[in-house]
Formats: structure tokens, sequence, C-alpha cells
């Protein structure tokens, strides 16, 4: 792996693509978003896990179970459920319900989408 001071041991230099990565001076975990399917540090992710066939966010990453994750952004959600990627990242068959993490992603989205209306009406 490689320390945060750029020195590489010896089983990170066998592997060159490392599931970590330097953020503010301490190692990170690297996940993959289901939606977009590219890399980010875990703290940039929303972890999403299965409840009663119901998608429910978990931002504290602490419920127990197989989870997925997924930028905290509609595109990546409608992306994700687009390409059935939900169902393949928690192993299950049945249709299933992303009412609870679209509603997580409100908030998240609200004030950006608020600030962008403020700029544009003062043009």
């Amino acid at each position: 792996m490689r320390s945060c001071d750029g020195a590489l041991s010896e089983e990170a230099a066998l592997r060159p693509d490392s599931a970590q990565r330097c953020v503010r001076g301490k190692m990170e975990a690297v996940r993959t978003c289901v939606g977009c399917r590219s890399r980010a540090p875990r703290s940039s992710l929303l972890r999403v896990v299965l409840r009663n066939s119901e998608l429910v966010a978990d931002p504290s990453a602490t419920l127990p179970g197989r989870g997925a994750w997924l930028h905290p952004v509609d595109e990546c959600l409608d992306l994700a459920l687009q390409r059935r990627a939900f169902g393949r990242a928690l192993k299950v068959q049945e249709a299933l319900d992303p009412t609870a993490v679209r509603a997580a992603l409100r908030p998240r989205t609200a004030p950006r989408e608020q600030a962008e209306e403020a700029v544009t009406s003062h043009e």
C-alpha cells in the first residue's frame, strides 16, 4: 500500500490499482459508484442497503448487510436504476423500491438547486 508520504509498500507494488487513496493526509478506502461506475473516496459516496425490498440510504455506513455505493446525486441514482445495478450489487432478483434513497438525496441537492436558481434569477 502507499502511505500518504508517497512511499510504496512491497504488496502495493505488485497491485498498481490500490483500493485506497490519500485524502487529507490519511489513507481512505475507495469504492465504485454503481451508477456512473467511477471510483471515489468512500466519504464522497452514499451507501445503500436493502431493507424489506426497499433501498435505504445508509449515510453512516453502519447498517448490516450487503451495501452498494452511490454518488449522492440524482443522475447516478437514475443510471443505477436504468442499468439495474442495485440488483447485481446487492445480489437480489426482486424489484427494488428506490423511494427512500431518492428522498435522502433531496436534502443534499436542494440547496445547490436553490443557489443555481438564485444566480439565474439575478441575471
